[in-house]
């Protein structure tokens, strides 16, 4: 088990805490503490959670692409840290400030609005040739908001998709969205095997090995897609392996709710 202290930004702090105590819950987190505070930047919450080291990227990709969330920072604790990480004051955005008792620490930024909402069109116009459009926004956008802008694409695009192709009207069970709906669509792009609940994504155009990782499009595109056009509507998508960053020969995704 691993401990995280997060720090986030927003624009108010009403419902601050539901929310994303949601989020951390629904990525298989545990909320220890909390505390939520004003200043002059917004409205600040501060949360210890616990959970498995694998679950950490998820709950860091739902924060990163949160309506809610300006910024967020997130700081593995030393074992034991709780407590004391819990009564230290917040760092501001700007400090770049890591506590004595982390072993490491990242600063989020979420995705870039303006540009993936500018690009929607030309996917929409091109689609399925897409990956060229992707690519450049991979370059077009701050380092820190790739990730984050390639998962909003993907919700998006996911979403327009399935209002386009598969909506039918009523709602599906997840096994059944993901044969009847997920995969053909996912095969409409790339090269996909499926076993239950896995992707395994094919010499990903969006993942050059010993490059950055470009599966978040593809987490984004099924979340987006299996939210629709399935009941419950709370889908996850898990990123397991990048040939990118992991020296896999395949992309790996888990869906999840």
């Amino acid at each position: 088990m691993i401990e995280l202290e997060i720090h986030i930004l927003s624009d108010r702090r009403e419902g601050l805490l539901v929310g994303l105590g949601r989020v951390v819950i629904a990525s298989g987190f545990t909320l220890l503490r909390q505390r939520v505070y004003q200043d002059n930047q917004g409205a600040w919450l501060v949360m210890i959670v616990r959970g498995e080291p694998e679950q950490q990227l998820g709950l860091e990709e739902m924060l990163a692409t949160h309506a809610r969330v300006q910024s967020f920072e997130a700081t593995l604790l030393a074992p034991g840290a709780a407590a004391q990480a819990a009564a230290t004051p917040a760092p501001r955005a700007s400090d770049g400030a890591t506590h004595g008792s982390a072993s490491s620490s990242i600063t989020h930024i979420g995705p870039d609005v303006g540009k993936v909402e500018s690009m929607l069109p030309q996917l929409a116009r091109d689609y399925p040739k897409i990956f060229p459009w992707l690519l450049a926004l991979e370059h077009d956008v701050a380092a820190e908001a790739r990730e984050a802008s390639l998962l909003l694409a993907g919700r998006r695009t996911g979403t327009w998709v399935y209002k386009r192709d598969y909506e039918m009207g009523g709602k599906l069970g997840l096994a059944d969205a993901i044969k009847r709906i997920a995969t053909p669509a996912m095969r409409s792009l790339i090269s996909v095997d499926v076993h239950d609940r896995h992707f395994h994504i094919q010499n990903c155009p969006l993942c050059p090995p010993g490059g950055h990782s470009g599966c978040r499009f593809f987490s984004g595109y099924l979340e987006g897609m299996l939210s629709a056009s399935s009941a419950p509507q709370s889908v996850l998508v898990r990123h397991l392996h990048c040939r990118g960053q992991h020296g896999a020969g395949d992309c790996v995704l888990e869906v999840s709710h």
